[in-house]
């Protein structure tokens, strides 16, 4: 099986396999563990052009970056085009690779900015923003949008030539609108619509939750680039078995040892991208999504929600994944 070959500006993204954006998700550590899988491009979480331009040291926290997640795409939101612009300036200058702005956030502290998603409804804001941003630096730009802000009001086809008229070198379609925030289902067909209307590279997203879904995703809508959310959370090697499934090759499904493995290792990173801080909550949600629909995981969600010390937290994920390992090396000698 071919696959086509993303390109955004002068880059070239391999397959196109990309890490969505996701707030308090796709840390530096989760986007180096997404890398090792084989994901083309990685992208951060959103990051407040406000809070940059400010200089907050919580927002410039998320620039972190690391030589091997790279190429790495950095993504902004904001209302004010001036602002954005200059926030993506100093993005450029801390040397990411592309510029995503975000505009389909349906987060209401979000929305309320009139930023992700309410941009939907303001057209010209969108192109100013867009034409504001590109005059601004001289790496790509991409956007991140949704097919609009309600189901009567669906104008992703618009916002599609209008952002590409602006210069954006690629735009990221998750078909659902802003009112349905992550129910019902992604209407793929309609990135397959916006395809047809724009020459610039489309990327679709919605979900993809299984490696099959990727090669469903691009012959039903012949896109450029599969973008993978929340399908990744504690299941990195998504990317690696796409590949696999592209190349026409079985799937290797990761073995209770590997999945330990990977464990230790994301949070090792995740304490060395705290700086000595501590971050109980982000210890334990990232040790939930690697036991998910695992026998036994729901103990172990409840065990953890219980436990407020992080040695006591690792030492539980290790004995759930070697008590699963014991059982099923008892079942193999029977």
């Amino acid at each position: 099986m071919t696959t086509t070959k993303l390109k955004i500006g002068a880059l070239e993204l391999g397959q196109g396999l990309i890490l969505a954006p996701m707030a308090g998700i796709t840390d530096l550590s989760f986007r180096r563990i997404a890398k090792s899988f084989g994901v083309d491009l990685v992208v951060s979480e959103m990051v407040s052009s406000e809070g940059l331009v400010r200089n907050r040291a919580s927002t410039k926290m998320l620039l972190q970056s690391n030589a091997e997640e790279r190429p790495l795409a950095i993504q902004l939101f904001g209302s004010d085009p001036r602002v954005v612009a200059e926030a993506a300036r100093i993005v450029e200058d801390e040397g990411a690779d592309i510029i995503d702005l975000n505009m389909g956030c349906p987060v209401p502290k979000v929305v309320r900015q009139g930023a992700g998603a309410a941009l939907l409804q303001h057209v010209a804001t969108v192109a100013s923003l867009v034409d504001s941003v590109r005059q601004a630096v001289s790496i790509p730009v991409t956007v991140k949008t949704r097919s609009g802000w309600s189901k009567s009001t669906i104008n992703v086809l618009e916002v599609a030539r209008v952002v590409e008229d602006a210069g954006a070198d690629a735009i990221t379609i998750h078909p659902r609108t802003a009112r349905q925030g992550f129910s019902g289902s992604a209407d793929w067909p309609l990135i397959a619509k916006v395809k047809q209307a724009v020459s610039i590279s489309v990327i679709g997203n919605g979900d993809v939750t299984r490696p099959e879904d990727v090669g469903k995703m691009r012959k039903l809508t012949q896109c450029d680039g599969v973008m993978i959310g929340r399908g990744a959370m504690g299941n990195p090697w998504i990317f690696r078995q796409a590949r696999q499934l592209a190349k026409g090759q079985p799937l290797s499904s990761p073995t209770l040892q590997e999945r330990l493995d990977v464990v230790r290792r994301h949070l090792a990173l995740y304490e060395e991208s705290l700086h000595g801080r501590q971050s109980l909550s982000g210890v334990r949600s990232r040790l939930m999504w690697y036991s998910k629909r695992l026998r036994g995981s729901a103990r172990l969600r409840a065990s953890l929600s219980n436990c407020h010390h992080l040695e006591d937290m690792i030492k539980l994920c290790e004995e759930f994944f070697e008590s699963l390992e014991k059982e099923s090396s008892t079942c193999e000698e029977r």
